[in-house]
C-alpha cells in the first residue's frame, strides 16, 4: 500500500474498501492474535472487530509489557518502595499492578518515595537532583524502549551517577512468539506483528519463529487502513495455505532495523531467561545488564531476590495473554476485577486487553 499521509491510513472509503475484501477473501474460520497491546486498543478504539466476518476472531497477545510482568517482579518494586532512603521510578500503568500484599500506589499512599515517570531520562534527572538518595527505576518494556534504558545507563556512567539503578524486567518479543506456539491448547492461525517493537529489530528477527512454525505473519503499524490491511493479508495466506512473513509496515519497518539502537541495547544488555506471567520462564527471553554494568543493577545492589509468587486467585489475565480465554470468561471480569479495583495487570495497564474490553465493548 503507497499511501502517503497519516490521513490516508484513516480514509473511511480505503477502510470501506478492505472491508469488502476481506469479507470476499474470507472462508474459514482463523483465530489471529495481534501479539502488541497498541494493536488491541487501536482495534478497540476503531471497531475494527464489528466489521469482520463472524469466522474471524482477534485475539490480543502478550504484548502489553505491565501485564507480561511476572508477579514476583512486581513484588521487587513493592519492596523497593519499603527501603529507606529509596525513591523508585516507574512508569504510570505499573502504579496499580496488584502485588503478592501491596501496589506502588499504595506504598506511595502510606509516605514510600514512589515518582511516575515517562522515560529512563526522567529517572536519571530525578538522580542528579537527589545525589542523598537511591534512585530506582523499574524497567519494563520490550525491545522499543531497551534502547532507550541503555543510553541512560551510559548516561549515569558518563555522569558518574552511583545513586541510580535499574531493576530489569525487560522482555524479547521472538522468543514469546515461539513459546506461544509451544503452548498446549494455544491454536493462532496468524501473527499480527507489532509495529514499533519491529521498527527496532527488524524484520528479520521474526525470522526463525516464522521458519520454525511456518505461520502467517504480517508487521502491521497501528492505523485502521494498517490493521484491515494486515488481517486480509493473513487472510489470504491461510486461504492460500502459503504462509509468508510480510512487512506491511515498509514506511517505518526494514529488515534490518535500527542498527544503531540494536547495537546500544547490546553493548549495555545480555540476553537472559525471563518469566513471563501466565506463561512461565522463557528461555532467552529477557535482558539483564552485562558485568560491567551490574553496578546499575537494582536486584544486586540491594540483594532483591524475589522468589516465584502465585498470581492473584480467579485472576484468568495469564490466559487471555495466550489467547485460551477472553476477559468475558474470567470469573472476575467487571465483577471483582474492574479499572477502580483491579485485580490483575490486563485491567491496570492502558494496553491490557481486559481494560481495553471494559472500555470499549
Amino acid at each position: 500500500m503507497a499511501l502517503k499521509y497519516i490521513e490516508e491510513y484513516r480514509n473511511g472509503t480505503l477502510a470501506r474498501a478492505l472491508v469488502k475484501k476481506i469479507h470476499f477473501a474470507s472462508k474459514k474460520k482463523l483465530r489471529l492474535m495481534e501479539v502488541c497491546g497498541t494493536h488491541t486498543m487501536s482495534i478497540f478504539r476503531h471497531g475494527i472487530r464489528s466489521v469482520l466476518p463472524a469466522g474471524i476472531t482477534l485475539l490480543s497477545g502478550p504484548g502489553c509489557p505491565v501485564c507480561v510482568t511476572a508477579q514476583k517482579d512486581i513484588d521487587a518494586f513493592v519492596e523497593f518502595a519499603r527501603l529507606d532512603n529509596v525513591i523508585v521510578t516507574t512508569f504510570g500503568d505499573l502504579i496499580k499492578v496488584p502485588g503478592s500484599s501491596s501496589t506502588l500506589g499504595k506504598e506511595k499512599a502510606e509516605g514510600a518515595d514512589v515518582r511516575i515517570v515517562y522515560s529512563v531520562f526522567d529517572a536519571i534527572n530525578i538522580a542528579r537532583e537527589n545525589k542523598n538518595k537511591e534512585v530506582v527505576f523499574c524497567a519494563v518494556g520490550f525491545e522499543t524502549t531497551i534502547p532507550t534504558i541503555a543510553a541512560g545507563i551510559l548516561m549515569g556512567i558518563k555522569e558518574k551517577l552511583d545513586n541510580f539503578s535499574i531493576y530489569s524486567a525487560n522482555k524479547l518479543t521472538p522468543p514469546a512468539l515461539a513459546a506461544l506456539m509451544e503452548t498446549d491448547g494455544v491454536k493462532i492461525d496468524g501473527f499480527i506483528l507489532p509495529g514499533h517493537v519491529s521498527v527496532i529489530t527488524g524484520t528479520n528477527a521474526y525470522r526463525e519463529t516464522f521458519e520454525k512454525y511456518n505461520i502467517p505473519s504480517v508487521i502491521a503499524g497501528f492505523e485502521p487502513i494498517d490493521i484491515l490491511h494486515a488481517v486480509l493479508l493473513l487472510i489470504q495466506q491461510n486461504e492460500k495455505e502459503k504462509p509468508d512473513l510480510e512487512n506491511a509496515y515498509p514506511r517505518a519497518v526494514s529488515d534490518a532495523g535500527n542498527i544503531k539502537a540494536k547495537k546500544i541495547m547490546n553493548k549495555v544488555f545480555k540476553v537472559c531467561n525471563a518469566s513471563w506471567r501466565g506463561i512461565g520462564e522463557i528461555p532467552l527471553s529477557g535482558m539483564n545488564l552485562k558485568k560491567e554494568y551490574q553496578k546499575f543493577d537494582a536486584a544486586i545492589k540491594f540483594g532483591m531476590d524475589m522468589p516465584d509468587a502465585p498470581e492473584p486467585k480467579g485472576c484468568a489475565c495469564g490466559k487471555i495473554l495466550l489467547g485460551l480465554k477472553t476477559p468475558y470468561e474470567c470469573a472476575l471480569y467487571k465483577k471483582k476485577c474492574t479499572p477502580m479495583t483491579p485485580v490483575g495487570p490486563c485491567m491496570v495497564s492502558s494496553e491490557g486487553s481486559c481494560a481495553a474490553f471494559y472500555r470499549y465493548s
